[in-house]
């Protein structure tokens, strides 16, 4: 039995409330679960929020970043509804009607709850959803540490709150003036190091290396995978690219995905 179908069983609970004598119908469900009378319920469980991010430089390093935001949205629909429904999305904002249409803007999971208002009848149910994250950024070109233009790439990954997977690749293409990296003799091989770093308050506090080598292809990738990543309030993780060939003008790029964050 997987989750979500563990998850769907149905508890009700009928009890008279303890205000003025309203009698409440509690209806704890995931979407797709059925019961009768007042039933909330979602187009789908799992959405995908999309970051995309394009770092410009216009020749004098002062970045400029180019972001854009898509947001899935969620159908919540109610059936059984005779009067007023409300609904409370568990991020701070709430609508009311038989149906809604929500987006939520960070990745998480969410207990979202419905409360159906009939005279002295208040009927509530709850859907449960999560929202994943697919990022993909361009940074700024790097160039050699040993450089008086010394300039290393930052790619932010998460600063998400709670457990989490983050998996996905850095890809860095050579794209300076000189000679190709295939092109190169064994002592001008381009060079790529890509470092994990965890922040807190803006200070590193962990490191870890997870690729240090020279490459003589035009292209290389480093795949990264951190499972079951657990942030505190404060905390972010980025990686760090850096190149020691002081004839090396790498351009990144990363994409990943980061799983639904559980508190």
């Amino acid at each position: 039995m997987d989750r979500w179908t563990l998850l769907g069983v149905v508890v009700a609970v009928f009890a008279l409330g303890a205000v003025s004598g309203y009698a409440v119908l509690t209806t704890d469900l995931v979407g797709g679960s059925s019961s009768d009378g007042f039933e909330a319920t979602v187009d789908q469980r799992n959405g995908t929020n999309r970051y995309v991010m394009v770092e410009v430089d216009e020749g004098d390093n002062n970045e400029e970043q180019q972001v854009e935001e898509i947001f899935h949205d969620f159908v919540f629909s109610a059936t059984g509804v005779d009067g007023l429904v409300v609904w409370d999305f568990n991020d701070g904002t709430t609508a009311t009607g038989a149906s809604a249409v929500h987006a939520f803007e960070r990745p998480g999971q969410y207990k979202v709850t419905a409360t159906h208002t009939l005279g002295s009848s208040i009927e509530v149910s709850t859907v449960l959803v999560e929202v994943d994250l697919l990022s993909e950024v361009e940074v700024d070109n790097m160039e050699c540490v040993c450089a008086p233009t010394a300039k290393d790439s930052i790619v932010e990954l998460t600063d998400h709150q709670g457990e989490a997977d983050l998996q996905g690749y850095v890809r860095v293409e050579h794209d300076g003036s000189s000679e190709s990296c295939a092109l190169r003799n064994p002592l001008q091989e381009c060079h790529l190091r890509v470092m994990y770093e965890l922040l807190e308050d803006e200070q590193v506090i962990a490191t870890d290396v997870l690729f240090d080598d020279t490459f003589r292809s035009n292209e290389l990738v480093v795949d990264f995978a951190f499972m079951d990543t657990v942030l505190e309030e404060g905390q972010r993780i980025q990686l760090r690219l850096e190149t020691d060939q002081l004839r090396d003008w790498h351009k990144p790029n990363a994409e990943w995905t980061t799983s639904a964050p559980i508190a």
